[in-house]
């Protein structure tokens, strides 16, 4: 399926600028709460991958639809594998118009430099924008760039939104063929693999650097603990030998808390709890908690997750109090390919940035499409490190720079000799 839109000729495509198409962007699924809502095979997705279709296919790319919805642009030159640069166009409720947008457009903007410089690569040079990456419709997180991967995404087609209606009716009401999502993957064509995209925390802020060079993105360990103890009348039982499930929960989270604080590398985080039977006057008899642990190295996995199990054990029996920790999910780290690192390190040098060699803690296409071909990412600022809201901002002077280094590293890997 290829997408056909009108669009501006190939000397205004080119005088165009990335804040321009920041601007432009956003206006496509604008919310009325200052945000942007553009979710999975929705009208508003479609019409954002359209024009920058548009804008790409002004540049001299030819432009597709793939079977997973996934866009991607191609400038045929050269030979042997492709070097690709995407990220995503969706977002999350009421978003804001950086995350993901900006790794897009970033590469929109990149194929811009090279065209006005003249540049004649070795190699071909892909732009894509994947389906589907937050999950927010569905909960089937980086559904495009997973099938892109080739891997089996049969469970997510028959997931279903708040209103019953299941990925596969969707892809059927946009004119796709669910049966036929595994012609999307080619990742296995590409040699390397770039992703621009804003850092949606504070490191580079406080470190005062414009630009993160991304050398792993981190694991993602998910747990459920539950912890039981005594029932009991919060009145007319003393403090001494109550078996309260809350008290050892609350000890075991600060442990978690003392644990991120004395590792870098790791990052842990509590997001729910609850407590039965939840009522004023009575001891929690049971205490359930979600733990979220995010290790940046995999030498790092295995030894995290048996201090979780010890630490908890320790405290319930401290405390006289029974505890299971069970893994919901594991996703091991991902790491970037030295040589795309050193590439757009050199890149951000030679725009006279400051990088710094740095650690994701969020999820992005980048490690799935690395399990097929090298793969790096850079990042930019987010202001006061705010993200997934309408309040991300990220400097226009840094966008831009962050596709100039874009732009120098895909030079430099789709060069003769690369």
């Amino acid at each position: 399926m290829t997408a056909v839109v009108p669009s501006a000729d190939r000397a205004t495509a080119l005088a165009r600028t990335m804040t321009q198409d920041l601007s432009t962007a956003a206006t496509i699924g604008a919310t009325g709460q200052g945000g942007i809502s553009r979710f999975a095979w929705t009208d508003e997705l479609a019409e954002v991958t359209a024009w920058v279709s548009g804008e790409l296919e002004a540049l001299g790319l030819a432009c597709e639809i793939d079977a997973a919805g996934n866009l991607i642009a191609r400038w045929e030159a050269g030979s042997g594998g492709a070097v690709m640069a995407a990220s995503h166009l969706d977002t999350v409720p009421n978003g804001g118009a950086f995350d993901g947008v900006v790794g897009v457009l970033g590469a929109l903007e990149a194929v811009r430099i090279l065209k006005r410089e003249g540049f004649e690569p070795a190699r071909p040079i892909w732009v894509g924008a994947f389906m589907d990456e937050e999950g927010t419709r569905f909960g089937a997180a980086l559904f495009g760039s997973r099938a892109f991967a080739g891997q089996d995404v049969s469970a997510s087609l028959a997931a279903t939104d708040r209103d019953g209606v299941s990925v596969a009716e969707a892809m059927r009401a946009r004119g796709f063929d669910p049966d036929r999502v595994g012609e999307a993957f080619r990742a296995r064509e590409l040699s390397a693999y770039l992703e621009l995209h804003v850092e949606q925390g504070p490191v580079l802020a406080a470190a005062g650097r414009r630009v993160g060079i991304v050398e792993s993105i981190s694991g993602v360990l998910g747990f459920v603990i539950t912890v039981k103890g005594e029932e009991n009348h919060a009145g007319a039982t003393p403090t001494e030998g109550r078996r309260d499930a809350l008290v050892g929960a609350a000890r075991m989270i600060l442990a978690l808390r003392e644990k991120a604080r004395a590792q870098p590398e790791l990052r842990a985080t509590v997001g729910r709890i609850s407590a039965a039977p939840g009522t004023f006057t009575v001891i929690p008899g049971e205490v359930t908690f979600t733990v979220d642990l995010r290790p940046s190295q995999p030498e790092v996995l295995e030894p995290c997750q048996a201090w979780l199990a010890e630490m908890v054990a320790e405290i319930a029996a401290d405390e006289g109090l029974t505890a299971d920790v069970h893994r919901q999910y594991a996703l091991i780290p991902t790491m970037m390919d030295p040589a795309v690192v050193d590439a757009l390190e050199a890149s951000a040098l030679e725009q006279g940035g400051d990088p710094l060699r740095m650690w994701s803690g969020a999820g992005h296409d980048a490690m799935v499409v690395a399990e097929h071909a090298p793969a790096g990412m850079v990042f930019v600022p987010s202001v006061g490190g705010i993200s997934h809201s309408h309040h991300e901002f990220t400097e226009s002077e840094d966008c831009e720079l962050g596709a100039r280094v874009l732009a120098g590293a895909i030079r430099r890997l789709a060069s003769d000799g690369a």
